[in-house]
């Protein structure tokens, strides 16, 4: 049903996530992985050693023609003084900006009746041409838009067509599920070249997706950087907050997978490794004070938009707003994080192995909270309750039953799909011979390690989403993700692959961040019609 299935990486239902991506040229990942940042190397012929499954997107500078752009403008202020990085080249600027799909949004007629923009295709043309025209004049070097239109053959080349023109390269990350929206991913080629394209499936109940890109500059200022836009999603109800972590656990490891391949491909041709940035932007649907933010800034991410409010020179409130939701709140729910090299956390002993980030470990946390819930404190009785049948082994359908009846999946649940519990049985069941024994159970589902755990994070949590947080807090802590970014050469680091540089040379430092000036001081403007999103664009820079 996808219509673009082959230029996705598959997430959900396999026991190890493949690594795929979009190719429209034969220029290998080996060779781009390699090309040192230094000598800004181009793309040669594939390496026989590169491996098949990996292929790059080349990208060639279109010429940057901006064409006159006509009709009614609605451009959202930004500051007027551009930061001295801004002005000598030397910074990335980004911007996320969910633009509302027409087919999202909800217009009042003459009449009094309501009826969605996508039925009116003059009215959502305009508007769709007015955030262009928006995004043009911010001129970032990435822009990042979620609830993009594809679906629509106008609005796609409305956007593809006017970004092309401006010297932008798009990418188009379409929902699964069939959903007429998803991401648009663009890079100005003046600034970058695209190293790799990747599309990330999350395979869940929401259909969300995201989209990695690995960015090498044109310029000397900057180093390669990894940029990942996203949607997670809407809090439905109480149970999204976990669905929402287990989407930002799926990013993690997907990245911790990029590393991995990217550092055994530098290996290959003899190369020396350092860490990237990574910078992960787009609508998280949670408050800087939620969950998942609270999560990513216990992995080192840090957010662009309140290390600037931090520095109390920009007159940013604690309370900014990002979103007019459709109960009528106006919330901060849109982000810029940066992950520094610095900050990311790798075994460099060489005698102990690091864990991988696991959004699987995360939910047997999720699994055992639940069975805990029902007074299932012994390992005993937990496994009873997965095996009706008692002959000490558990099955495949008695394991996806025993989750549903914990609650874990259906609608106003987490959410679990049946391809993710596919996978989660065939991690438990370790020997493959299509039965769980016990001690395979409390391998992964140990309720009596568990309960000290849960305990102590419900007598002891500050709790602000709800009862659900000390769930989310322990699937957090459980997944205790790795965050490693991919590695390029760096040839003037003496240092092994298994050895990444630490420090502040590859570092990058929030130098701006801002959103209308309205949302910034805490309220939403009342005459803001491209969306019910504001642009939020972040500047950054090399650490001096």
């Amino acid at each position: 049903g996808h219509p673009h299935p082959r230029t996705e990486t598959d997430l959900g239902n396999a026991p190890r996530w493949f690594l795929g991506m979009t190719s429209t040229s034969c220029s290998p990942s080996l060779v781009r992985w390699s090309a040192g940042c230094s000598t800004r190397a181009r793309p040669r012929h594939r390496s026989p050693d590169a491996p098949s499954a990996v292929t790059t997107r080349r990208v060639t500078l279109a010429t940057a023609r901006l064409r006159g752009r006509t009709g009614a403008r609605s451009v959202p202020s930004v500051p007027a003084a551009a930061t001295a990085d801004e002005k000598t080249g030397d910074a990335l600027t980004i911007t996320t900006f969910n633009v509302l799909a027409p087919c999202y949004r909800r217009v009042k007629r003459e009449d009094g009746s309501t009826v969605m923009e996508s039925t009116l295709p003059d009215v959502a043309a305009a508007r769709q041409a007015r955030v262009v025209d928006s995004l043009l004049c911010l001129s970032s070097s990435v822009c990042c838009l979620q609830e993009f239109w594809h679906a629509s053959p106008e609005t796609k080349s409305l956007y593809e067509g006017r970004m092309a023109d401006a010297g932008y390269q798009t990418f188009v990350t379409p929902r699964t599920g069939g959903r007429p929206d998803g991401l648009l991913t663009a890079v100005r080629l003046e600034d970058f070249d695209v190293v790799e394209h990747r599309n990330v499936l999350f395979n869940d109940c929401g259909d969300r997706v995201a989209s990695l890109l690995h960015l090498r500059p044109r310029g000397e200022g900057l180093g390669d950087v990894l940029v990942v836009n996203t949607h997670l999603l809407f809090p439905h109800n109480a149970n999204s907050t976990l669905i929402r972590l287990r989407e930002c656990f799926k990013i993690l490891e997907y990245l911790h997978e990029y590393q991995e391949l990217a550092a055994s491909t530098v290996a290959q041709v003899g190369g020396k490794a350092r860490r990237l940035p990574v910078i992960m932007c787009g609508d998280f649907n949670g408050s800087i004070r939620g969950a998942v933010s609270r999560f990513l800034q216990s992995q080192g991410f840090v957010s662009a938009l309140e290390e600037r409010r931090a520095c109390d020179c920009d007159g940013i409130s604690r309370d900014w707003v990002s979103h007019m939701n459709h109960h009528g709140e106006a919330v901060g729910v849109d982000h810029v994080w940066l992950l520094n090299p610095s900050k990311q956390k790798a075994d460099t002993g060489g005698s102990s192995v690091v864990a991988p980030p696991s959004w699987k470990a995360a939910i047997y946390a999720m699994i055992q909270c639940k069975m805990l819930e029902k007074g299932l404190i012994s390992n005993e009785d937990a496994f009873k309750f997965f095996d009706f049948n008692e002959d000490l082994g558990v099955t495949r359908e008695e394991f996806e039953v025993a989750v549903e009846m914990l609650g874990l999946t259906g609608e106003s649940t987490p959410g679990l799909l049946s391809e993710e519990i596919q996978t989660l049985y065939d991690d438990c069941d370790k020997d493959g011979n299509g039965l769980v024994d016990f001690s395979e159970f409390i391998r992964k589902l140990d309720v009596e390690s568990m309960e000290q755990a849960y305990r102590a994070v419900c007598d002891s949590q500050n709790i602000e989403e709800g009862p659900w947080d000390v769930v989310g807090d322990l699937m957090a802590a459980s997944a205790s993700p790795v965050v490693c970014a991919g590695f390029t050469i760096d040839e003037d680091d003496e240092v092994m692959v298994t050895e990444p540089v630490f420090g502040k040379k590859q570092d990058l430092t929030v130098s701006n961040a801002y959103l209308p000036d309205a949302m910034l001081a805490g309220t939403w403007p009342e005459d803001f019609e491209l969306s019910d999103h504001g642009p939020l664009t972040a500047v950054l820079a090399p650490s001096r």
